[in-house]
């Protein structure tokens, strides 16, 4: 696998501007002849005789950003990500792709992005797989094989080079024409583009054998008067081929770039209207998601990695109306769209072991290309292009879930991890969680269920029906179980830190830590006892009393304090601040069906919650629901997240290093 650029690199390259590069590639110039090879059929006969998830890597950066920037500027410059769609372990043997006016074929250049057209073809199904002897399954994926060959690893190369894609095209044209002439021209014996170490050439045939190819030579020598050489299947090359002839379209080694594919544009635009833009096309997949920008392909394991060479304002069209509704209001996609690029900037780099910036799904961010677009996702990413949230002048990693249930946690207590001074657990009271499908929810299990259950998730330490459960502990200023401790009948216990650890060992029956516990008829919220060291020494304070008392009497340096416990227990620091160690949960509302559950005297163990997901950071349903009540797309940012700074990512790169 290619070596991944640093991030210095690619922060160098930040200024490229992707749009430019692509109405580049794009630009009409001679329409080329094809290979007119389309009609032919497979030729097995011809070939017989041959063989065959860490939390966030932070955006270092000692940039400052202004204050709050207005919007209506000239949009950012481009930055060119690397999304991967198919790596690691979900790459695949070969990827066919479709485009509705054929396709650009590159050479991407692994350091700088820079794609260079190779070549350009009319036919708009193709298949990229390796250089190699191979067969198709009956679901039309081609590998390496033994029997049941249909393409040939093996190849015939003729001397001389072409200087561009023009030349190249026009010389392909030229050996099919005296191919053909010669009457030798048929579904082995054809003339493709191929660009082999940085050289633009044409390479006859696809050969089940060395043997086989140098059988032909000669034959082709006459034809051609060109003495071809063989090429044998080479580790780092691929194969692009038609899937409906089964013929190659494009062959591709090189050591330091990598085999990109992008839609041509409309044919028809300057018939139509000369002065007119060429009409956009995109890549589509076998899922029928569509993509801008261009798909590299790269031999990786043993399989091909496919990856979308994308610029940031187009990926973060394609991904705000997967994470949030395409229909709802203008504000809360603006938000949304600045959320997700500040995201994007906080996590560049976290898959760079595997050549990408970012991957496609939950682990980063849900990115399936331009089909959920509409006018609203396309005006929000016009309207905010450029904006970032950052805190210090460096980029906020933006969490967000689905819906949080009236508060969200502060980030450390989440993963048992960092603390972020913007990621502070907050009241939201605009959120109307109880509309989100989601938004509340009752689940139950018995003590053997909850036991075996989590015996299975590696809860080994439990050696029988749970038979109680305390929440020890709340999330700092948040309804969310912080500390959970499971007890079995024998006495054995397991304590869950951590919101999102609690969530997650209890996922069948928890969508989120934003829960009160119902047993036995009775919610015992928080049946704990706390050592406190009182004026009159230590004693062990249950927290139930403490919620009775309205102030407690605590020994300082200074001698006997009294303290406020009307709205929760606090402690008394160092530094000679008060910490809340809970708050009253008097708060938490009971839905009438969990109520009435409740009071059936079930022994079973009632999990009653609010809220889907780890609860960091932003609510989506409370985006939406802020959007609602009037608030503009900043107020909703500054909401959620503390002392931050809304302003362009390109502040951050004009100051770095």
């Amino acid at each position: 696998m290619k070596k991944k650029r640093t991030h210095a690199e690619k922060q160098r390259l930040i200024t490229q501007i992707l749009c430019l590069v692509l109405a580049g590639l794009m630009l009409l110039g001679v329409i080329m002849s094809i290979l007119p090879f389309a009609a032919l059929t497979a030729h097995a006969a011809d070939v017989t005789d041959t063989a065959v998830n860490d939390e966030q890597n932070i955006l270092s950066s000692a940039a400052s950003v202004p204050e709050d920037a207005e919007t209506d500027e000239e949009p950012e410059p481009g930055l060119l990500l690397r999304i991967g769609l198919m790596f690691g372990s979900g790459v695949t043997e070969s990827f066919a792709v479709r485009a509705d006016d054929g396709f650009v074929v590159h050479h991407v250049d692994d350091k700088t992005d820079e794609a260079v057209k190779l070549y350009e073809t009319t036919i708009g199904y193709a298949a990229v797989t390796k250089d190699a002897n191979l067969a198709v399954d009956d679901d039309g994926i081609y590998a390496p094989a033994a029997s049941g060959v249909v393409i040939g690893g093996y190849h015939l190369q003729l001397p001389g080079s072409y200087p561009d894609a023009d030349a190249l095209a026009a010389g392909v044209a030229d050996v099919n024409r005296k191919l053909q002439n010669a009457g030798i021209y048929s579904s082995l014996i054809y003339g493709f583009p191929a660009y082999i170490n940085g050289t633009l050439c044409v390479c006859i045939g696809d050969f089940g054998s060395g043997s086989s190819a140098a059988g032909k030579a000669a034959l082709i020598e006459t034809a051609l008067g060109q003495t071809p050489t063989n090429v044998y299947p080479r580790d780092n090359a691929l194969t692009v081929l038609a899937p409906d002839s089964n013929l190659i379209l494009f062959e591709y080694c090189s050591t330091d770039g990598t085999l990109g594919l992008s839609a041509r544009p409309d044919d028809d635009y300057n018939q139509k209207d000369p002065d007119a833009v060429p009409a956009e096309n995109c890549i589509i997949t076998p899922a029928k998601n569509t993509y801008r920008g261009i798909f590299l392909f790269d031999r990786y394991a043993n399989g091909i990695s496919v990856t979308n060479l994308i610029d940031l304002e187009n990926y973060v069209a394609g991904v705000v109306p997967y994470e949030i509704g395409n229909h709802w209001e203008l504000q809360a996609l603006k938000a949304f769209a600045c959320i997700v690029r500040s995201y994007t900037f906080a996590s560049i780099g976290r898959h760079s072991s595997l050549g990408i910036d970012l991957c496609n799904g939950t682990d980063c961010q849900v990115y399936m290309g331009t089909k959920k677009e509409n006018d609203a996702i396309r005006t929000a990413v016009s309207e905010t292009a450029g904006q970032i949230i950052t805190y210090n002048g460096k980029p906020c990693i933006t969490f967000y879930s689905a819906v949080t249930g009236g508060c969200t946690v502060n980030i450390e207590q989440i993963w048992n991890g960092s603390a972020y001074p913007y990621l502070r657990a907050v009241s939201t009271p605009w959120e109307d969680y109880a509309s989100h499908p989601n938004g509340e929810w009752l689940s139950e299990a018995s003590g053997y269920e909850l036991y075996s259950y989590l015996y299975s998730k590696g809860y080994t330490k439990l050696r029988g029906a749970i038979a109680d459960i305390e929440v020890l502990e709340l999330a700092e200023n948040s309804t969310y179980v912080y500390r959970l401790r499971l007890t079995d009948i024998y006495g054995t216990q397991i304590v869950l830190k951590g919101t999102d650890i609690v969530r997650t060992a209890l996922s069948k029956y928890l969508k989120s830590a934003n829960f009160v516990l119902g047993h036995m008829g009775s919610i015992p919220l928080l049946n704990r006892v706390l050592e406190v060291l009182c004026a009159d020494g230590t004693a062990a304070l249950p927290i139930t009393e403490a919620e009775e008392k309205t102030t407690m009497q605590v020994l300082t340096a200074e001698g006997e304090k009294s303290i406020d416990i009307t709205d929760g227990l606090r402690v008394l620091q160092a530094d000679g601040t008060e910490k809340v160690l809970t708050e009253k949960p008097d708060s938490y509302d009971i839905p009438a069906d969990a109520q009435a559950r409740l009071e059936s005297g079930t022994n079973n163990f009632l999990f009653i919650g609010k809220g889907w997901g780890h609860g960091g950071g932003v609510s989506q349903w409370g985006v939406k629901s802020m959007a609602e009540q009037g608030c503009t797309w900043e107020e909703i940012i500054h909401a959620y997240f503390t002392d931050v700074v809304i302003g362009p990512w390109s502040a951050l790169s004009m100051n770095e290093g």
